[in-house]
């Protein structure tokens, strides 16, 4: 008999004072602002819409990230005391580049590389290994979502797809943008299914080699 699959959700935390600002977070602890707490609200309504319930949240332990799983569990009357935290879902450690403002970044690393920069290749493999645990440990038909950051979710999906570097560049997740990750035959299926800039946005499928943008 075939297994129903389960369900992976992707949720990148809502807005901080620094995002607004352009600076690069990395692994500085920033806490939402009032506006990333309404982006995730509606994110939560959003992931509603989609899935009548959810049987595991797993977040970054960063604050912009865990009180973004807290909200979403809110709205799903979820127990907050069943989010798990898993540190490899923590962000790209940016090092001397972190606090910086887009600008500062220009004139001081042009080249993008700050000093203590934690590779792409790194962040790609950590975010395979996020991915492959909760689909070892998840049961079938379960909806599990993830909470965490830009560039570790975007090196989640460019190992999860086997994206070609061309694509490392998406600018795929917005401030309280969700994706979708279902298994079909062995292959991971990554669709875009809401962006709070573009909330009617239909559902979109990333396939390898795409420069798709929400």
């Amino acid at each position: 008999m075939h297994k129903k699959t389960d369900t992976l959700f992707l949720l990148r935390h809502g807005e901080t004072d620094w995002n607004r600002a352009k600076r690069l977070q990395g692994r500085t602890d920033i806490p939402l602002n009032a506006l990333g707490r309404l982006q995730v609200r509606q994110a939560a309504d959003a992931l509603a819409a989609l899935c009548p319930h959810l049987d595991r949240i797993v977040s970054s332990p960063l604050k912009r990230a865990w009180e973004s799983a807290q909200i979403v569990a809110d709205r799903f009357s979820f127990p907050v005391s069943g989010i798990e935290a898993d540190p490899l879902l923590i962000e790209r450690c940016y090092g001397m580049g972190e606090g910086l403002t887009a600008d500062q970044r220009a004139k001081q690393y042009p080249d993008g590389q700050y000093p203590g920069i934690e590779s792409f290749d790194d962040l790609q493999k950590r975010g395979l290994l996020a991915y492959e645990q909760i689909r070892q440990t998840a049961l079938p038909g379960q909806n599990i979502l993830l909470v965490a950051h830009g560039s570790i979710l975007r090196g989640l999906i460019t190992a999860v797809t086997a994206q070609t570097p061309a694509a490392r560049n998406w600018e795929i997740f917005g401030n309280g943008s969700i994706y979708r990750i279902r298994e079909r035959n062995g292959i991971p299926e990554v669709m875009a299914v809401y962006s709070p800039t573009r909330p009617s946005e239909v559902a979109r499928l990333l396939s390898p080699g795409s420069n798709f943008q929400l």
